[in-house]
């Protein structure tokens, strides 16, 4: 039986605690082990095997939360740290979906439909509950926000490098789908944002806040393109990757390192030049 499998939305990730023991557990359960908890009764999967799945790495959004903070970006960290807890949420309930097909798909088709379903339902759930819908690119473009507040602030460092290292990794290798998230808006009823402010930035003459700052100006191009047809997109897609190349220079990383469909989008569509903001 063949079950379509949905991407996990989250990004490469680096490790919570799991509780001492099912034996020992705190009266107050870690989110990691209420959800093992959900899941097993959703799914009949072993608690132990369910704490696994629960057992997350720390993701690119959570790294950056973090710089945002100890950068004095409270509300931006927080709002960002929220975001990661819901995509991995969503994450977790998916790969338990996908764990079930594995153990189930010659034996029990029937479970393995049922599951998968109701895992599905439980993600989206998550999305709805934090005011966003499955499929939708609200939670990524305001990652990519908070992205550009750390290019900002690192703008007025005299090394801003860690700052920018984070920013520049929750960017990944997708200029097509970068062009399509830094034009999107962020989750109903929430404030809207804006890269309005990009133009006047100031700060340090070190290389590090140069780049930075000129890799937040450049977000705000690309932010300012419409959503007209294919023209567009690909327009917005070579700036973003103009933006990557000064997020690596920000972060103190050869241009483009480690970005290969970036270096192939500047080869094929940009004529291998890099324009200045």
């Amino acid at each position: 039986m063949d079950i379509e499998r949905i991407e996990h939305p989250g990004r490469a990730r680096r490790g919570h605690g799991p509780p001492e023991s099912e034996t020992t557990m705190p009266k107050k359960q870690p989110r990691a082990a209420q959800l093992a908890r959900q899941i097993q009764a959703t799914t009949g999967l072993p608690y132990t095997d369910c704490l696994k799945l629960c057992d997350l790495p720390e993701t690119d959004w959570a790294l950056l939360a973090r710089e945002l903070r100890q950068a004095g970006l409270i509300e931006a960290a927080d709002d960002l740290h929220a975001l990661d807890a819901v995509n991995n949420e969503a994450g977790t309930w998916i790969t338990a979906a996908t764990e079930i097909e594995h153990r189930h798909h010659y034996t029990d088709s029937a479970k393995v439909r049922r599951t998968y379903d109701v895992c599905i339902d439980a993600a989206e759930a998550a999305f709805n509950r934090a005011g966003s819908e499955w499929g939708t690119l609200d939670i990524d473009a305001e990652a990519f926000h908070a992205a550009y507040l750390a290019l900002k602030k690192a703008g007025t460092l005299h090394d801003g490098r860690t700052l920018a290292r984070a920013a520049l990794d929750v960017f990944g290798d997708d200029p097509l789908g970068y062009s399509d998230i830094i034009r999107s808006q962020g989750r109903r009823g929430r404030p809207s944002f804006t890269y309005d402010t990009a133009a006047t930035l100031t700060g340090p003459d070190t290389p590090t806040a140069v780049a930075a700052r000129k890799a937040a100006r450049t977000m705000a191009y690309a932010a300012a393109t419409p959503f007209r047809g294919d023209e567009e997109w690909y327009e917005a897609a070579g700036i973003m990757v103009e933006v990557i190349w000064h997020a690596g220079e920000a972060a103190g990383s050869s241009p483009l390192l480690n970005h290969p469909n970036c270096q192939e989008h500047l080869h094929d569509f940009m004529d291998n030049e890099i324009l200045e903001p």
